[in-house]
């Protein structure tokens, strides 16, 4: 919205998620006339009365955002008691035209309920446990687009669930819930080809992570990062350097939180070519699994209660087809596609894209870029994603320079190529 207003205007303005929160609830009942036209014009409607707006008589008993561009906004002193909640709901469904307002407005209604018929705040709580449940599940089977549009419900449904009066241990648990839902933002969004925004909401996930005090969930969402990292062409000392910065959590921390963390720092050594680092930091991975429950080790889900056998196999795979252990690598392959559940739609043409690595760096690298290219051109383009074409990537990079000019490297580099230009296309539009 505001920068809908520079563009029409030229004139800058600073509205902020705070005051659409005010917006929402009807502290604030007639913004500016640059706020209304803005918001209008992103929400797709014709008139102020559409969105709940109307003018205030300025009788000191609400509060308003003042008639020109520079004056401040008044509080009342009863505001945060004064919540219109049809005001509210107007402004949610108003946000149809922005393709989410529809399922917004159903999911907040169900929240709502929740909140109505739960004692304080314990059913709702398990209701987000279990939504993010639920994204661990179809992380694995779902394209980023549909992730990105579940999401946005969620995060803007979680949202309001946050602007609610709450106990101080439930807000942190909410904070929880919303550090694991930006790194799944994160992650979707970065496979649609938005790298900054990415990045944003990477620091949002860190940051209400670091807000809820749950060590389990800070460990995690800085192991996903760090796993995210590798596949997005991030240098791996930098990753090296930015894991050791969390060595006095990791050591505090619960073995539930470690795994990503560790598998992370064994596949950038691999990477550098530290084979004797990247081993210690194997072993460390293993003897952490070893003391997972069963519970934790029998979910198949990519969520911070879950961490199953297969990804230790992967990460195994990675690290010695890096450093060009093919025995071991081929053995922790053929483990890790025997354990990966059937709807696993990335898993295995990762493991694949690994052994078409392990050919080239057996001396092959004719046919294996010629096993990644078939490999990729079997996959659905909504399905390529960063952790599959990054693995993608380091096929091409592992040939010789004096093999990059055959047949077989050129048909990779092509389809590398046509896939990034159509993320970028997808982007700009």
């Amino acid at each position: 919205m505001n920068e809908w207003v520079l563009r029409s205007s030229g004139r800058v303005i600073e509205l902020s998620g705070n005051y659409i929160g005010k917006l929402e609830r009807g502290v604030f009942r007639w913004p500016n006339a640059d706020f209304r036209a803005g918001i209008r014009a992103v929400l797709g409607v014709q008139t102020d009365a559409d969105l709940g707006f109307r003018p205030v008589e300025r009788s000191g008993d609400t509060g308003s955002m003042g008639t020109g561009p520079n004056d401040p906004p008044m509080f009342p002193p009863t505001a945060g008691k004064e919540v219109d909640d049809v005001l509210r709901r107007t402004f949610l469904l108003s946000a149809s035209a922005a393709g989410v307002g529809a399922a917004l407005g159903l999911e907040s209604a169900r929240h709502g309920l929740n909140r109505a018929i739960s004692d304080g705040c314990s059913v709702e709580l398990d209701d987000w446990h279990e939504v993010v449940r639920e994204y661990g599940a179809t992380y694995v089977t779902h394209t980023s687009t549909e992730l990105h549009e579940m999401l946005l419900v969620d995060v803007l449904s979680l949202e309001l669930a946050l602007s609610m009066p709450v106990r101080t241990a439930q807000r942190r648990e909410l904070y929880k819930i919303g550090a694991l839902l930006s790194q799944y933002m994160a992650q979707a969004v970065g496979d649609l080809g938005q790298r900054r925004e990415a990045v944003r909401w990477w620091r949002t996930a860190r940051y209400a992570a670091d807000r809820s005090d749950d060590l389990h969930v800070m460990l995690y969402v800085r192991g996903r990062k760090a796993i995210r990292a590798i596949y997005d062409g991030q240098s791996p000392q930098v990753i090296i350097d930015d894991i050791g910065k969390t060595a006095d959590l990791i050591m505090a921390g619960p073995a539930g939180g470690r795994p990503s963390l560790l598998a992370a720092r064994a596949q950038s050594f691999a990477l550098l070519g530290r084979a004797d680092e990247a081993e210690a930091s194997l072993a460390a991975l293993r003897d952490t699994f070893a003391a997972l429950p069963s519970t934790v080790t029998s979910d198949h889900g990519w969520h911070c209660w879950a961490y199953p056998e297969e990804r230790v196999r992967f990460a195994e795979s990675f690290v010695y087809s890096h450093l060009g252990d093919t025995r071991r690598a081929e053995r922790a392959q053929t483990a890790a596609l025997d354990l990966y559940p059937p709807n696993s739609r990335r898993g295995p043409v990762q493991i694949e894209l690994q052994r078409a690595l392990c050919l080239v760096r057996g001396g092959d690298p004719s046919q294996g870029t010629d096993y990644a290219t078939t490999t990729l051109a079997a996959l659905p383009a909504e399905y390529r994603t960063r952790f599959v074409m990054g693995l993608g990537e380091q096929v091409l990079a592992a040939v010789p320079p004096g093999d990059r000019r055959t047949s077989t490297a050129r048909e990779l580099r092509e389809l590398l190529m046509e896939d990034a230009l159509h993320a970028q296309k997808a982007v700009e539009s």
